[in-house]
């Protein structure tokens, strides 16, 4: 491999981030082509090996928009990403390109809830008409929402939020243009294929794959080498499925400043380095499918809590087409019993089930006692018992009926008409790695934590992890220093995420807790906290701005 020395970026001249890159493009024509597999005969072995500033382990949306970031931020870093499954070109997924059967002509339930914070990072308004989510808007496959409303299914509270809300004050014309949605909705197919179009237009990534790491080599300390030795990554290039192309397999070899593993939940490249986790299982699952619908959605999300968890109707791309069907995605937490009852059940007794749990709105609380215990009690006690409950249910009857009158009132979601493809599930869990971070090595994503949907903060917080490394990464650079040689960058990292990973995955938590307790005081009392805060506008306003990565819970 070869060594590279680090220069400033403020102390670069025009001409010199020119000759790096006249540098990068002379080393690409020379160097190990990977993509595509097929370029190895049966037989082919490779044992050259190639040296990078970042190496990334993981090609899904996390991985990839780290790179993505990366080469934009710091163009002079040469970059390598390790990717099983190497997604198709993003023109694949045209409804009206069916060449290669990508093309589909209503969404896929595999998508994502995307904060403001998320879709910026992906290139949403860039300018250049580049970034992932511009590409996947001029194909009109972003599902955007500026309103969330939330409610309960045993008291009368409502939760609303709209694109408003990430705006102080009165909005003008330039902040309206700005904070101009919610959050959206993208599918991870699409997604993916569109940041790696970016990348391939790049000749100074490397895009490794399809390919598996066999072992990985990590410095296990500092110690007393300054700067540690380089981490070194053995993978086996993969033949593509069986089909027009034969090919063969071949083993890499690669060395990196700096490792990132970006591989998922079940990561290996955590687990071959020994970095513990700790977690638990929530012994709920995940149904998740894609609706037809009666009306359009009116770019409206919707997420009513039940006693097993909430059931989500969210909105997607094929309701901006206009005329046709409209569809929604669906996603139900409940019991692993019931989940597997839903997928039993026919089509028509899912849509059945599925408006009951929809189309509910707002209730009144239920009784702060039961009757057996209230007829137990003294008639003194009886009565003070009832009159508290008659406080308790107009005060939570009025603050809801207040804010509807001042925020359009409650807006029932469209009725289910239909199901379109394959209904999906899987066990919702919570975990975290103690550390995300050693020598020459981060975790990002689902390979440092993973939550429970209800927030739809998952892909959110692993973009956030990227757009935070990619941060120490330029500052590193900017000083001149080797992003991996030093474990000061690495833990500003560390510091900054995981105090707001934590925050995120105990605030998702006690809402897992709240709205599953059916203890009566416990209910008036939710409801009364949730009313509480959709009348506080600056308490929700500050809700609505974490939740879209405007702020943080934290400051920096």
């Amino acid at each position: 491999c070869y060594s590279r020395s680090f220069v400033p970026r403020s102390v670069m001249t025009t001409a010199s981030i020119a000759a790096r890159r006249l540098i990068a493009r002379k080393r690409a024509a020379t160097r190990q082509t990977i993509v595509p597999a097929a370029s190895f005969s049966s037989s082919s072995s490779v044992s050259s090996s190639r040296h990078y500033d970042v190496l990334i382990v993981g090609g899904g949306a996390v991985g990839s928009a780290l790179a993505s970031t990366l080469r934009r931020l710091t163009p002079s870093l040469s970059l390598g990403l390790i990717e099983p499954r190497v997604p198709p070109p993003l023109s694949s997924f045209d409804p009206a390109s069916s060449s290669k059967g990508h093309g589909a002509s209503s969404p896929s339930a595999r998508a994502y809830a995307l904060s403001p914070a998320s879709l910026d990072l992906l290139g949403r308004k860039r300018g250049d008409g580049g970034g992932a989510i511009d590409r996947l808007d001029g194909m009109g496959r972003v599902g955007y929402y500026d309103r969330m409303q939330v409610w309960e299914h045993d008291g009368p509270a409502t939760l609303t939020f709209t694109n408003r809300d990430l705006m102080k004050g009165v909005p003008d014309e330039e902040a309206l243009e700005r904070e101009d949605v919610l959050g959206a909705v993208v599918e991870d197919g699409p997604l993916v294929s569109a940041l790696w179009d970016e990348l391939r237009e790049d000749s100074a990534v490397d895009l490794l794959g399809p390919a598996v790491v066999k072992s990985v080599n990590a410095p296990g300390s500092i110690g007393g080498v300054t700067p540690p030795p380089h981490v070194r990554v053995d993978y086996m290039i993969t033949s593509p499925p069986s089909g027009s192309i034969s090919g063969g397999e071949g083993i890499g070899t690669a060395t990196a400043s700096l490792l990132v593993a970006a591989d998922g939940a079940n990561s290996h490249v955590r687990r071959a380095l020994g970095m513990p986790t700790v977690g638990f299982g929530y012994g709920r699952r995940a149904l998740t499918c894609t609706v037809k619908l009666d009306r359009p959605i009116q770019r409206t999300a919707h997420q009513r809590f039940l006693p097993e968890g909430p059931v989500a109707l969210l909105p997607v791309w094929t309701e901006m087409e206009g005329g046709g069907d409209y569809y929604a995605n669906i996603v139900w937490s409940t019991t692993p019993s019931h989940s597997d009852k839903l997928k039993g059940l026919t089509e028509a007794e899912f849509i059945l089930e599925l408006n009951d749990a929809l189309q509910r709105g707002p209730s009144i609380n239920p009784p702060l006692l039961s009757e057996n215990f209230r007829s137990s009690l003294p008639a003194p006690l009886a009565g003070i018992a009832y009159g508290i409950e008659t406080v308790l249910r107009g005060a939570n009857d009025g603050l809801t009926m207040s804010r509807w009158s001042e925020r359009h009132g409650f807006l029932p979601p469209p009725l289910v008409s239909g199901v379109s493809g394959p209904r999906l599930a899987f066990d919702l869990s919570l975990s975290h790695a103690q550390a995300y971070v050693g020598p020459r090595v981060a975790l990002i994503g689902d390979a440092a934590h993973t939550v429970h949907p209800m927030a739809g903060q998952g892909l959110n917080l692993g973009l956030a992890d990227a757009e935070c490394l990619s941060r120490s990464i330029e500052e590193a650079v900017r000083g001149g220093m080797d992003p991996g040689g030093t474990m000061h960058f690495l833990n500003s990292y560390q510091s900054e995420r995981q105090r707001e990973v934590m925050a995120a995955l105990a605030g998702i938590h006690a809402l897992h807790v709240a709205f599953g307790m059916t203890f009566p005081p416990a209910v008036y009392a939710r409801s009364l906290g949730m009313n509480l805060v959709d009348f506080a506008g600056p308490v929700r306003r500050r809700l609505a701005e974490v939740a879209a990565g405007r702020v943080g819970a934290f400051p920096r």
